[in-house]
């Protein structure tokens, strides 16, 4: 299930995978030639996708990251 399709739903155990930069927030977020302020809205939008992320678990709340790529 995608952070967008989660809000106004709850869950015991909430896996969100993939916590590094470029993949969440995503890439696009980061190092691209756009000005400053379309930058800093697409990060906030990350932000807020990933507040909606976390605020799904109702117990357990599990973050992975990889050790390597």
């Amino acid at each position: 299930m995608t952070l967008h399709k989660c809000k106004g739903l709850e869950f015991s155990i909430v896996f969100i995978v993939g916590v590094e930069k470029g993949i969440l927030p995503a890439g696009f977020a980061f190092g691209s030639k756009e000005e400053e302020v379309e930058k800093y809205s697409k990060i906030e939008e990350e932000r807020r996708l990933f507040y909606v992320g976390i605020t799904r678990a109702m117990k357990f709340l599990h973050l992975v990251v990889a050790k390597t790529r």
